[in-house]
């Protein structure tokens, strides 16, 4: 999937890097997003679960926003799946509210996807 996105002429990526003694460092994050016309659509988040709960996510999130900000998108949106509830919180104590829910979006295993939008890309 990740290969797929980056493919994708609309995606772009972002990634969280650790960087001791100013090397640069293995990645321990990503965000893929596209910013089209008037809206960003973050479109895959992870953190490697040992740098979880770290601010890692949050910060990825937060300079996608800024990115999209500078390049005139309005609002952002995102689809998350409806059991993972730590990325609700994390999307929501970012502004994102949930807005519609899409039966079977997933698969693998099948699941729901609750959509999220936040109405403004300033913060």
């Amino acid at each position: 999937m990740l290969e797929a996105e980056l493919q994708n002429p609309f995606s772009r990526l972002l990634t969280a890097r650790l960087m001791p003694d100013g090397q640069t460092g293995e990645i321990v994050g990503y965000l893929c997003l596209w910013i089209v016309f008037e809206e960003l659509r973050l479109m895959n988040l992870a953190v490697e679960a040992g740098h979880r709960r770290r601010g890692i996510a949050t910060a990825l999130v937060l300079h996608a926003l800024s990115l999209a900000r500078d390049r005139g998108a309005e609002r952002a949106v995102l689809e998350v799946r409806a059991s993972n509830n730590a990325a609700q919180r994390l999307y929501e104590g970012l502004g994102f509210r949930q807005v519609a829910l899409r039966a079977r979006y997933y698969s693998n295993p099948i699941e729901d996807a609750v959509l999220m939008q936040r109405e403004s890309v300033a913060f």
